[in-house]
């Protein structure tokens, strides 16, 4: 498998991997790297996963009306910190999230900066609020976009009158195949946030192929009418299950997971087993209709575990979704 310094070509002809690592509780740092340093080696090793991928934790409220969160949100490493540390270990990619609508303009400006020169990122996701009906100071996703691809990636900064040695920042954005309104539907709110400078888009984690399918031939069928040839590329994010944990969580956090599918995984005498073959299934039906669409999009995965027990299961997930093959 061929990798480049671009994630997004590297999905061009073969479904890129990225692998999520949830930064550490604050304190909690060394004896969480050594144990992420364990797993990651072996990731590394054994699988041709593209770049790590780096969540941003929220202190947020839940977001489905099943599900709860067994634990309390405690402050974590922010996750370009974190890549220093692992980056002292693994000569890998990596991409770091960051919520861009709670912050001031100009201080979201010195930070691309400093994670740009200072900590040598250069690929990004910007992401939104937690609810479109709360009032932000900061920028909004497309707006930060902007500041990236119109001024920083030019050489030009946009709240202080300088030039600057040009950035040359990769931009991801966050989609989710299930927020489907007749106002502001999701093709649209894609469609605007690739006009703005979006790369690439993951997506919220999916467990079924039938909602990001719809997506997909919505958000092709936008791209074809405003004739756009060069699409951004998603990467779909999946999970392993393992547990009753996992379903809750990921219902708190707003996934959607059919009753038939919880009961298909957890009612197995091997749930993790049975939920790597679904993802399967569902990224083989992914790849299958992606040769349908009338603007194909290059197409990746990417990995979340649901905490260090579901590690190892992350790593055979990735084995099973390398030689997924997506052709442009």
């Amino acid at each position: 498998m061929m990798k480049t310094d671009d994630i997004v070509t590297d999905c061009s002809d073969h479904a890129a991997l990225l692998f999520e690592i949830v930064p550490p509780v604050e304190g909690n740092q060394k004896k969480r790297l050594r144990s992420h340093q364990k797993y990651i080696s072996r990731l590394l090793r054994e699988t041709d996963v593209n770049a790590l991928n780096l969540p941003e934790i929220q202190n947020e409220s839940k977001k489905g009306e099943k599900g709860k969160r067994r634990n309390p949100y405690k402050k974590r490493v922010s996750p370009r910190k974190y890549t220093r540390s692992l980056s002292a270990a693994f000569n890998t990619k990596y991409i770091i999230n960051h919520v861009c609508v709670k912050h001031d303009p100009p201080k979201l400006e010195q930070w691309l900066l400093e994670t740009h020169n200072q900590f040598d990122i250069s690929h990004i996701i910007l992401v939104g609020g937690e609810s479109s009906s709360e009032r932000y100071d900061g920028l909004s996703v497309c707006e930060g976009n902007k500041l990236v691809k119109n001024y920083l990636n030019n050489g030009k900064r946009k709240y202080q009158n300088e030039t600057i040695d040009p950035t040359n920042f990769t931009l991801g954005n966050i989609c989710i195949p299930t927020r489907r309104r007749p106002d502001y539907d999701e093709p649209e709110r894609m469609l605007d946030k690739f006009d703005a400078g979006a790369d690439f888009f993951t997506s919220q984690i999916i467990t079924e192929a039938e909602t990001p399918i719809s997506l997909l031939k919505d958000f092709s069928s936008l791209l074809e009418q405003n004739q756009i040839e060069n699409p951004p590329a998603i990467f779909w994010s999946f999970t392993p299950i393992s547990s009753k944990k996992d379903v809750d969580f990921l219902r708190w956090l707003g996934v959607y997971i059919p009753e038939r599918t919880e009961k298909y995984i957890l009612g197995s005498e091997k749930p993790a087993s049975v939920s790597l073959e679904t993802t399967q299934r569902v990224s083989e039906k992914l790849s299958d209709f992606h040769h349908q669409l009338p603007v194909p999009l290059p197409m990746g995965f990417n990995i979340s575990v649901m905490g260090l027990r579901n590690f190892e299961n992350g790593i055979q997930l990735a084995k099973h979704l390398e030689m997924e093959g997506v052709e442009s």
